[in-house]
């Protein structure tokens, strides 16, 4: 059979953060791309689209898709973007597409049947590779025993029927690697303030996460770690290096660092094989000290993200971090100290969050010497999250306005308020933010080299301007 995998396009939605959006934030779809080599395994004639990096339109890639000839197609979407995966599956049955359509990601895990429109014919949640292996071994046959597959829907007669969640897979050596051949792999590019830009692919050390950040949804989707042994890790990295010429990795581990043994075993395996590569990742700052990082740039780490989200230790509380400053602005000049690029992600909008607290978490970030650049982003309510949850009830003064997920961006635009603060207060606050916090001669250049001129220069302007129309307002 052919058939076709499709991420749609969602970074045209950022308004004068687009170009940024697609430059600093394009990632492989690593979830299809496992899907995808399972299919391939089973010695079908897979492809794989990503409409993003590659530029595709809406009206184009329906037609694309019509064109192909594939007996199945498989979409990927997250909430804000399930509204896409809506309009391409709509649009292919418009153009007469008569092959089954599959819907899956984020959004359908979440919300199962209640997500499965009258546009998709068989729904895949929670980790599918094991259930897409036995749905394509009945599909094969034409037969339509559906009802024995776990974490599925489909559709018996005018009946949605959604089956048992399929149990987490234990034993991650035995997934497979994913289908990284099927990219168009030089379109993914990362860059930096302190080293050349590289191309780079995704790889995932473990799954799960053990923490409860009340803004993230893992806590209710993946909350069991699950890790792959070091030597099967770096096996599938050195597949890419000798196949692809691949030598930088993107590590997408909600914490890289978590489990010090196993982190240590990765380290060594890439060590003794003289790997030549780099990566890099994220973790939490109190998962950190020198030897563990002496450990990791000697492995190949050039750079490494921790999460500041607020300069308020009050909001830290609520929203259940459990790192303190204390072990941030130790973690970031250790980071430096190596020669390794420390990195952060920062929001405002979050629960508990008042103009003063902003304030603070503006304050903090900009005072804190080896942070070459910073995102700050709106906290969104995420379906899943506790803060979708408290949202909806209004905890700790933040408040949903909106139930249209397609309205969900984290900059230029803000689906919730919060305490004293509306939207439009957001949205100033974040620009004021972002430039308070960058404008110094060293964090410019920094975000030249990571962004370029063309990206930087509409931002740039953009921000100065909501600046000194907020002077016109007052303080804020």
């Amino acid at each position: 059979m052919k058939i076709l995998f499709v991420s749609p396009t969602w970074t045209e939605d950022f308004g004068v953060f687009s170009r940024i959006a697609k430059r600093r934030n394009s990632q492989p779809p690593l979830g299809i791309l496992y899907l995808a080599a399972v299919a391939e395994r089973r010695g079908h004639d897979v492809k794989v689209i990503d409409a993003d990096v590659e530029g595709i339109s809406m009206d184009v890639l329906i037609d694309k898709i019509s064109r192909g000839r594939f007996d199945l197609v498989g979409i990927t979407a997250t909430s804000p973007i399930f509204h896409k995966a809506a309009a391409l599956a709509k649009g292919l049955k418009e153009k007469g597409f008569k092959n089954p359509i599959m819907i899956g990601g984020e959004h359908l895990n979440i919300f199962k049947k209640n997500a499965f429109l009258e546009c998709f014919d068989y729904g895949f949640f929670g980790e599918s590779e094991e259930t897409f292996d036995r749905f394509l071994n009945i599909y094969e046959k034409r037969d339509k025993a559906f009802a024995v597959l776990s974490g599925f829907i489909y559709r018996d007669g005018d009946a949605v029927v959604e089956t048992a969640p399929a149990e987490r897979i234990k034993d991650l050596d035995r997934v497979g690697f994913p289908a990284m051949h099927m990219l168009k792999h030089e379109n993914y590019v990362m860059t930096f303030a302190k080293f050349r830009k590289r191309v780079y692919l995704p790889i995932m050390a473990t799954r799960g996460c053990p923490f409860k950040c009340a803004f993230c949804s893992e806590p209710l989707t993946n909350p069991y770690v699950r890790f792959r042994s070091p030597k099967n890790i770096v096996d599938e990295m050195e597949k890419w290096v000798k196949e692809l010429s691949t030598t930088h990795f993107f590590f997408m581990d909600s914490n890289l660092t978590l489990k010090r043994d196993h982190v240590e075993g990765l380290c060594r395996e890439i060590l003794d094989r003289k790997l030549k590569i780099t990566f890099e990742g994220w973790t939490r700052a109190n998962l950190v000290d020198k030897d563990i990082l002496s450990l990791l740039k000697a492995a190949g780490l050039i750079r490494i993200s921790y999460g500041i989200e607020s300069g308020d230790p009050e909001i830290l509380k609520i929203i259940r971090k459990e790192v303190s400053h204390a072990d941030m602005l130790n973690a970031f000049k250790v980071t430096e100290d190596l020669g390794i690029e420390p990195a952060c992600s920062v929001m405002l909008g979050l629960p508990g969050d008042t103009k003063k607290s902003i304030e603070k978490t503006i304050s903090f970030v900009k005072s804190i010497p080896q942070i070459l650049y910073s995102n700050f982003s709106i906290a969104n309510p995420y379906p899943g999250t506790e803060m979708y949850e408290w949202a909806l009830a209004g905890k700790h003064g933040v408040r949903l306005l909106i139930d249209d997920f397609s309205q969900y961006r984290r900059y230029d635009h803000s689906p919730i308020s919060v305490n004293d603060l509306g939207p439009a207060d957001l949205v100033r606050l974040q620009k004021i933010g972002l430039l308070r916090i960058h404008f110094t001669p060293k964090r410019m250049f920094a975000a030249m080299k990571m962004l370029g001129l063309s990206g930087l220069i509409p931002v740039f302007f953009n921000l100065v301007k909501e600046v000194f129309g907020n002077l016109k307002q007052g303080p804020a």
